[in-house]
């Protein structure tokens, strides 16, 4: 018809319409309705909307399957909600076979709203379909396969189930102690027994040491004792063991100590003079020089060790020996007066009295001699 109405509307404006009948005119142009196009519209919407959610349904396996947090997806997804208007006949019937389309997930949601994926998509989702986890994606393989570990274990006892070859640390606490004693008594047993002399010395010498500030010289004295039985290089213990029986005037044992210890350590001067002394005392003045000449030579730069032995020297009427020792000590400490005190004296005794009177002038100046030996010095120079 509109054809017709446009080709009769030509011959009217060429003026052909005259020559017509007058009962054929053209028609007027009907009114267009806007129906179709509006129908068209919608239903090329629903036709989109159909699509996109077709396409999230084919890319659901993949976003649960990715080892991608689902955060990263649930914002693209979970947008609002699209409110479309009510579709006529028509266009549903053509998005329908869309809808209808198997798929390997899930049925989609109605056209009108799609909701936000949830974060737990895997195990909420039905055996049927879960996806199979990619051999790309190892994390993801071994957090899917740890629950059913754990069900065959919290289950009845497999065939793959192997049992433990190494006990728990609770079946280890459990153990019964070692008979006796514990395990931690005999392994310190066993270190003591195993060690050095040395360091079996130094253990005793530790103890005395507790024992003699708890008031227990008689223990202390015999773990000394043993002490230096294992080591008898071991100089605390021997000095303590000295001084302890000195002061329990114990002076025969103290000397046997002294004695044995310079048999080892000819070095230690403080020893061979405190042995002197006490022989000196008892009147054994052979024997206090003899422990003195024992340890000279360890002795060449010490004034009082020289000094010392020129007294019992000259005590035993050596007296140019004992000027020797005068002399050696003087050159050592000058200032020092019973030095020179001594080596007047012993040159007096040899009738080297110029000599002997210069020694007592330097015996005066020095000015440290008690009242005693000053006495005598002025004695002498008279």
């Amino acid at each position: 018809m509109s054809l017709i109405n446009q080709m009769l509307r030509d011959l009217d404006a060429r003026g052909v319409d005259k020559r017509l009948p007058n009962d054929v005119r053209p028609l007027p142009a009907p009114r267009r309705s806007r129906l179709p196009v509006i129908f068209g519209s919608l239903a090329v919407l629903l036709l989109a909307v159909g699509l996109a959610v077709h396409q999230l349904n084919l890319m659901q396996p993949l976003v649960a399957s990715s080892p991608a947090p689902a955060t990263a997806i649930t914002p693209a997804v979970g947008a609002a909600p699209v409110a479309l208007p009510p579709a006529p006949p028509q266009a549903l019937a053509t998005t329908a076979p869309l809808a209808e389309t198997p798929t390997p997930v899930p049925p989609a949601p109605p056209p009108g709203l799609v909701p936000p994926l949830p974060a737990t998509t895997v195990p909420e989702a039905s055996p049927r379909s879960r996806p199979a986890p990619p051999k790309a994606a190892p994390a993801e393989k071994k957090s899917v396969e740890k629950p059913v570990k754990a069900a065959a274990v919290d289950g009845e006892p497999t065939a793959s189930r192997k049992p433990q070859a190494t006990p728990s640390p609770a079946a280890a606490d459990r153990a019964p102690p070692a008979v006796g004693k514990s395990a931690k008594e005999s392994t310190i047993e066993r270190s003591d027994s195993a060690g050095s002399p040395r360091a079996r010395a130094e253990s005793e010498y530790r103890k005395a040491i507790d024992a003699v500030n708890q008031g227990r010289v008689a223990e202390a004295v015999d773990g000394l004792t043993r002490a230096l039985r294992d080591d008898p290089l071991h100089t605390g213990a021997r000095q303590l063991l000295v001084k302890l029986l000195l002061e329990a005037r114990r002076v025969d044992e103290a000397l046997q100590a002294l004695h044995e210890g310079l048999q080892g350590q000819p070095a230690q001067l403080g020893w061979a003079m405190t042995l002197a002394r006490l022989q000196v005392d008892r009147g054994d003045l052979a024997g206090a020089w003899q422990t003195l000449e024992f340890s000279l030579p360890a002795a060449e730069r010490n004034a009082d060790y020289q000094g010392f032995a020129a007294h019992v020297l000259q005590r035993l009427g050596r007296q140019r020996e004992a000027a020797v020792y005068y002399q050696a000590a003087t050159r050592l400490v000058p200032g020092d007066g019973r030095w020179w005190l001594g080596l007047g004296l012993a040159m007096e005794a040899e009738g080297r009295v110029s000599e002997s009177r210069e020694a007592l002038l330097r015996a005066k100046q020095c000015g440290n001699l008690n009242s005693a030996l000053s006495a005598l010095v002025e004695q002498k120079l008279r």
